[in-house]
């Protein structure tokens, strides 16, 4: 799940991603976090952050990280904060990728000006 901080709204083809946004970006899976949370327990207030950085990208374009870490209160989400550079590709199917680890995953996003 992508969110724009402008709007609080997700982002789709109507809600496109713009040039200086900065995205929240929900997701599961990105590891050990300092400190370490035992699985199934909440996240505490004070958000733990992920060991392993990710690195974000829109069709190679390396986006700046703001933070990367465990939602409080949520069991196993993840938040990354990114922002978004005047310089990444405009279109309708811009690649968003995030990797990790030597994972990769990828969803396409409108971007536009």
């Amino acid at each position: 799940t992508i969110i724009r901080a402008a709007n609080g709204d997700l982002v789709t083809p109507a809600n496109p991603v713009r040039n200086n946004d900065e995205l929240f970006i929900y997701l599961t899976g990105m590891g050990k976090t300092n400190p370490e949370i035992p699985a199934g327990i909440p996240a505490p207030t004070e958000a733990p952050t992920v060991l392993i950085e990710p690195i974000v990208d829109i069709n190679g374009y390396r986006l700046p990280l703001v933070s990367a870490g465990l939602v409080p209160g949520q069991v196993g989400v993840y938040e990354i904060r990114v922002k978004v550079p005047y310089k990444v590709p405009k279109g309708m199917n811009q690649k968003l990728q995030i990797k990790q680890g030597g994972f990769a995953s990828a969803v396409n996003v409108r971007v536009i000006d």
